[in-house]
């Protein structure tokens, strides 16, 4: 039966496919008590989880190129953030282990990050990731990545890290869906930068079973899930219309009065150009 969810579009475009789930990531280490003897070890553990979660982002920015590489870099950034890292020395000198140390530590940056309006909370998600990989790492255990799937598909997340989004492959992941996230998260830019339809902050997205058919609408931020035939026959001339709308705009920018406005792209590399050419930027 179909079925329509409401979410925030993010990111223009029409996705049909079947649902693939990313695994959560979020690690509770147990709340064990170090001997004062094991402190040096276990600040060592957690500055070596810092450089190596930030020389790991850094290189993905590296791959990703463009916006993404800015947005990564930034991200490394939280891993070495020296106010952070002090209270994580903080909590394992009071006793805590390393992953412990940098979970808690985490968790009350979270919180301030979360109440410090839209803008900032929608960098919450970057925190977390960075939280996720250290503990991870600490633990000895893999963070849950993109499904392996043979088939392209739309992966729905309870949100998603730019160190996730600024590597999906378009033609594997047709759009994404997430549960939490906003309009000003990095990875609803990074979506915009790959063109990829994504709808975000979408009510139990989770629940949505994994192999199911849904329909997204980056632009409305509509879920269909079971679409009928003719929905997806409408949603797919919404699309065809859209792409001949983009590729039929020629020429200097202007007004309907004629006015020269220039059309500038706001590009993060080389890697931008085309898609920048390709929608006409004049420079």
């Amino acid at each position: 039966m179909e079925t329509r969810l409401q979410g925030v579009g993010v990111s223009r475009g029409v996705a049909i496919g079947e649902v693939r789930h990313m695994g959560t990531a979020v690690l509770e280490p147990p709340d064990t008590r170090i001997e004062p003897a094991q402190t040096a070890r276990e600040l060592g553990r957690a500055q070596q989880a810092a450089t190596a979660v930030a020389a790991d982002l850094t290189a993905r920015g590296t791959l990703a190129g463009g916006d993404a590489q800015a947005v990564l870099e930034a991200q490394a950034l939280m891993a070495r953030d020296p106010e952070l890292m002090n209270d994580v020395e903080r909590r394992i000198a009071a006793g805590s282990t390393a992953e412990r140390a940098v979970y808690d530590g985490f968790a009350a940056y979270r919180a301030l990050l979360a109440d410090a309006g839209e803008y900032l909370a929608g960098r919450v998600a970057d925190l977390d990731d960075v939280r996720n990989r250290m503990v991870a790492r600490l633990l000895g255990v893999p963070i849950p990545g993109v499904p392996d799937s043979d088939d392209p598909f739309v992966l729905i997340a309870r949100d998603l890290a730019p160190a996730d989004t600024a590597l999906l492959d378009p033609a594997l992941v047709l759009g994404f869906v997430t549960e939490e996230g906003g309009p000003t998260s990095h990875s609803a830019i990074l979506a915009r930068a790959l063109g990829v339809p994504a709808v975000v902050a979408l009510p139990r997205a989770l629940e949505i079973t994994e192999g199911t058919v849904v329909a997204v609408d980056g632009s409305t931020g509509e879920i269909v899930v079971n679409p009928s035939d003719a929905e997806r026959a409408e949603l797919a001339r919404v699309a065809a219309e859209h792409r001949a709308a983009l590729a039929s705009v020629t020429g200097p920018g202007a007004t309907a009065d004629g006015h020269q406005v220039p059309l500038l792209a706001n590009i993060g590399g080389p890697a931008d150009l085309p898609a920048a050419v390709r929608a006409g930027a004049e420079g």
